[in-house]
């Protein structure tokens, strides 16, 4: 009798993100690196969408992106991050070493606390026109976060030794800033220029929104 082996399962799922929203372009980038079949369904954040009862009844506190596989679901970027890199292909993007796996969360943390919410501001107000921030004390907040990141990738290939989370945050930031123009604040580093150099060769980097992209509230699926 002959051996058949059993075809493997399609891995296959869906989430719900804004392309203005540098979390969103974090899942994208990380489904691409791990070979996830991605589709994605457009949560209008700046519309409201994620306070809405519909929404609020599979996301109680309205967290975003949000990410179904089956009858399997989780939302925040943290939680779509880690199931994404455990269920694609691939070994694990967490640095096998205890201090480079430190450093990986430390410069997560800069990225999510103290840069992101700068660079909201900056998207709000220059792609979609709604101001309700210091334009000018974000841009400074910025500049002096990307200031310790450019020191201390100085002689690196990637931030915490190979390809990890914490390029994954980060490749976020730059994007975003470039689609805003503010690219200089990167290309003026000459160690995060290269970086940015490295991480947008990579085949994943071309999944992420393009300015009309984000002007139109369009996301592209991970094929």
């Amino acid at each position: 009798m002959p051996f058949f082996r059993k075809k493997k399962k399609e891995l296959r799922m869906t989430m719900r993100g804004f392309p203005g929203d540098a979390n969103t372009c974090k899942c994208l980038l990380m489904a691409a690196e791990k070979k996830v079949k991605l589709d994605v369904e457009v949560l209008d954040v700046i519309g409201g969408a994620c306070d809405q009862e519909a929404y609020r009844a599979i996301s109680p506190f309205g967290k975003y992106p949000y990410l179904e596989e089956g009858d399997y679901s989780t939302t925040s970027v943290n939680a779509v991050l880690s199931f994404l890199d455990v269920r694609g292909q691939g070994g694990l993007l967490n640095p096998p070493k205890a201090q480079l796996f430190g450093q990986q969360n430390y410069w997560g943390q800069v990225s999510r606390k103290l840069c992101e919410p700068a660079v909201e501001t900056l998207v709000k107000a220059s792609i979609y026109g709604i101001e309700g921030g210091d334009l000018d004390a974000a841009r400074a907040q910025i500049a002096t976060v990307l200031d310790e990141l450019n020191g201390f990738i100085d002689n690196k290939e990637y931030i915490v030794g190979e390809y990890s989370f914490a390029d994954v945050h980060w490749t976020a930031v730059a994007h975003m800033l470039t689609l805003v123009g503010e690219q200089d604040m990167i290309a003026s580093r000459s160690n995060l220029s290269a970086w940015f150099d490295r991480v947008k060769a990579r085949s994943s980097y071309a999944g992420l929104p393009s300015l009309d992209d984000v002007k139109n509230k369009q996301l592209r699926s991970v094929a």
